[in-house]
């Protein structure tokens, strides 16, 4: 509504409007008055008069379900098409190479286990493709008591292309919630050992302990200290330099290996294999090997070839080592300190009958013991 209009209807309902001047408004205000009306009657008989507006209508609203129904299939063919084809981008980038990345994430996880945790080498780890580029790694978590291998946990990895996910671990069983630790000879810090636990438990259990040494010692003097005992010698803690003084002599994060040899995947000597021809090329569907035979008097030298080995296996893929270990391992300053020095032990994990592991608290050669875990007898 203009100002003129305004004004003119102030002065007309004011009776201040005359002649030709009246007579225009009241014109006007009649002919406003028509065209009211007019567009009232077209509301109201629109439907009457015009009966294909609610067909026109439907029309328009199955036009517009249709049209998001075709959307709606046209995000989820494409979504179908992306899923297929990022699954056989998945598989070919996983299975790709000769070892294929499957094989070298799994070596990764079972090796850095096997060298940081002393019953790292109790377990395999599997693995299966997911979609979207995915690959999860699987892997039970044991430990060895007396005879018996008990599961206490699982770990899982999860991996985008090369890219790792930090691991989950979840702990259950009989696992202890405080971990064992060795104490190093060079330390000036007292040490406590679990000699009088050892005299509490009665004769039918078997334990898993932590043993320290007075001094640094070579391998083969390890494993003479107790080839004669009714024990197992488990795992060897490897010295890697003088220890952190914030730790007081404790070697919470030990790097060590087993008693017997790491073996790669291309140590293994193939027996027989099976193939059949897929998609991309033959791919083995079954296969037997075996590990390498040696003399018993190649043993520690095998033991060692292996275990440097490995770190230098691992060295190559140091940032997702740091990832499944606790602690940075530092592979590099470890290699160079072992090429230095040679390889030495502080401690050891052994295994076996709880009265038996006592006897060990009358060697000179020993000067702390931890229980690790204890069970019923299993040893027989």
């Amino acid at each position: 509504m203009s100002d003129d209009f305004k004004q003119k209807l102030e002065a007309y309902q004011k009776g201040e409007l005359r002649g030709n001047d009246l007579q225009a408004f009241e014109e006007e205000l009649a002919m406003l008055e028509v065209y009211q009306t007019a567009l009232e009657q077209d509301i109201d008989e629109t439907p009457k008069s015009n009966p294909n507006i609610k067909k026109q209508q439907r029309i328009m609203f199955k036009g517009k379900w249709k049209a998001r129904f075709q959307s709606a299939l046209t995000v989820l063919g494409l979504f179908l098409v992306f899923t297929f084809f990022s699954s056989i981008i998945t598989n070919v980038y996983y299975t790709w190479g000769n070892p294929d990345r499957v094989d070298v994430y799994r070596e990764i996880i079972d090796h850095t286990l096997t060298i940081t945790e002393p019953f790292g080498r109790y377990g395999g780890t599997s693995t299966h493709t997911k979609a979207y580029f995915g690959l999860e790694a699987t892997r039970d978590l044991n430990k060895v008591v007396g005879r018996d291998t008990i599961k206490v946990g699982e770990m899982n990895v999860n991996f985008l292309f090369s890219a790792m996910g930090y691991p989950e671990r979840n702990n259950f069983g009989t696992q202890t919630q405080t971990r064992a630790y060795f104490s190093d000879p060079r330390s000036s810090e007292p040490v406590w050992s679990d000699w009088d636990k050892l005299e509490k438990l009665p004769e039918g259990t078997v334990v898993s302990a932590y043993i320290s040494f007075d001094d640094l010692l070579e391998t083969n003097t390890v494993v003479e200290m107790f080839s004669e005992r009714d024990m197992d010698l488990l795992w060897l803690a490897v010295d890697k330099g003088e220890p952190n003084e914030e730790d007081y002599g404790a070697v919470f994060y030990p790097i060590g290996f087993p008693s017997m040899p790491i073996w790669h995947e291309n140590d293994m000597i193939i027996e027989s294999q099976e193939t059949e021809n897929g998609l991309f090329g033959p791919r083995v569907i079954s296969e037997s090997a075996r590990s390498p035979d040696y003399e018993d008097d190649e043993e520690q030298f095998i033991i060692h070839q292996q275990f440097i080995k490995t770190l230098h296996f691992l060295k190559e893929h140091e940032k997702k080592v740091n990832n499944i270990s606790y602690s940075r391992l530092n592979i590099e300053e470890v290699l160079n300190y072992i090429d230095q020095n040679g390889i030495q032990h502080y401690g050891a994990v052994i295994t076996g009958p709880t009265k038996e592991i006592l006897t060990l608290q009358n060697e000179p050669l020993i000067s702390q013991l931890q229980v690790d875990e204890v069970e019923f007898w299993n040893w027989d």
